[in-house]
């Protein structure tokens, strides 16, 4: 039989084997990362732009530019012409209100 000194010293074996073995493997894991080749951020080539489409480019924005102002200046003629309908249909209502409608009662 085994006596309880016995094993006290296997499971202190044990647990220094278990500390070696944890202590490699991290020294290991270390090693593995200092000796890892860096990383760099890449970025892909791209070809200089010719004159082509260099200009292609300027049209482009040149056009939504003229758009733009085109669109703005129709919205706000089309808008000027609303309020002048309301305007003018505002005070026709109110000219009829007072000089049209009021005629019929003076009877």
């Amino acid at each position: 039989m085994t006596s309880p000194n016995n094993k006290d010293r296997e499971l202190q074996r044990r647990e220094h084997d278990l500390i070696q073995r944890e202590r490699e493997l991290r020294l290991r894991e270390l090693e593995a990362e200092i000796n890892q080749p860096p990383l760099y951020q890449t970025v892909k080539h791209e070809q200089p732009e010719g004159r082509l489409q260099r200009w292609k480019r300027k049209l482009v924005m040149i056009g939504k530019f003229i758009v733009f102002v085109v669109g703005t200046v129709v919205v706000v003629r089309l808008s000027f012409a609303i309020a002048m309908i309301m305007i003018a249909g505002v005070i026709g209502f109110i000219g009829y209100k007072l000089f049209l409608e009021g005629d019929g009662k003076k009877s």
